[in-house]
């Protein structure tokens, strides 16, 4: 199985202090395109190799420096222990961030590092004490942000599922499934009478946010134009426990479905 690369997520105070507006939820944090994020994005292979270098004057936990053309950045990975400061979902799910950022001045106390190091001491608890970073880590936002982008991108792979299933048996007239999380999907299109009927059967699904999900992602269909079947309807018998959904399909969506879809050869 393969591994899934580890990206670095920039943190909202990070990207205030870049200049860059937040996207849509459709956009994904750590695919910006703005040169410090996309250098970011190389830490946790060079952390993973013994090559990221550490900020030396951060010394209350690590972070390493990120460094493209005049950008600085500093990012940290965050550890089990961090769970309970943050409060968030468990750090694995996000555990490399880009805290801060900005631009090198060599010899200014404005320089991105000097800043840094100068924030993080006014910062400790008391003038003896070790200089604090915790104004650069992850805070409720962050994790909002993440588990809105997760959804989002759920909500499209469903759909895409299902938009792919209609479109193969619009070509083939066959029944096609798919499984996903503990659920199972069952759809089929067929002319009859002049009218393309598409029948969808859900296997044990109970969570409205999911059923919603999945009968609003037909084009051109809204939740009220589906019916349930009692039973058998053209040519499909319900399961133990399945419940089968039918709609006919506007004009024009099949087509849509199809162009959408192409072929895969089934």
């Amino acid at each position: 199985m393969s591994v899934q690369p580890q990206v670095v997520r920039p943190t909202q105070l990070c990207l205030t202090m870049l200049g860059v507006e937040v996207p849509s939820l459709e956009v994904r944090l750590p695919g910006l395109s703005h040169d410090l994020i996309a250098e970011a994005q190389r830490l946790p292979e060079a952390h993973a190799a013994g090559g990221a270098e550490r900020i030396l004057s951060l010394s209350d936990r690590l972070w390493f420096k990120a460094k493209t053309g005049r950008w600085r950045g500093a990012a940290t990975l965050l550890s089990e222990k961090d769970q309970a400061q943050l409060g968030g979902p468990p750090v694995d799910l996000a555990p490399w961030w880009l805290g801060a950022g900005g631009f090198r001045r060599d010899g200014d106390p404005a320089d991105f590092y000097a800043f840094l190091a100068a924030a993080a001491k006014r910062d400790a608890k008391s003038s003896s004490a070790i200089a604090c970073s915790d104004r650069w880590l992850p805070v409720d936002w962050d994790w909002e942000r993440l588990r809105l982008e997760h959804a989002v991108a759920w909500v499209y792979q469903v759909r895409r599922m299902i938009g792919g299933l209609i479109a193969r048996s619009l070509r083939t007239g066959r029944i096609y499934q798919a499984d996903f999380m503990q659920y199972s999907v069952k759809a089929m299109a067929r002319a009859c009478d002049g009218d393309t009927y598409l029948i969808i059967g859900f296997d044990h699904i109970a969570d409205p946010k999911v059923l919603a999900v999945i009968l609003t992602s037909v084009p051109g269909v809204d939740r009220d134009s589906w019916m349930v079947e009692p039973g058998d309807v053209i040519g499909i018998e319900p399961a133990p426990g399945e419940i089968i959904w039918s709609t006919i399909l506007p004009p024009g969506t099949a087509a849509q479905l199809l162009e959408a879809f192409p072929d895969e050869g089934d």
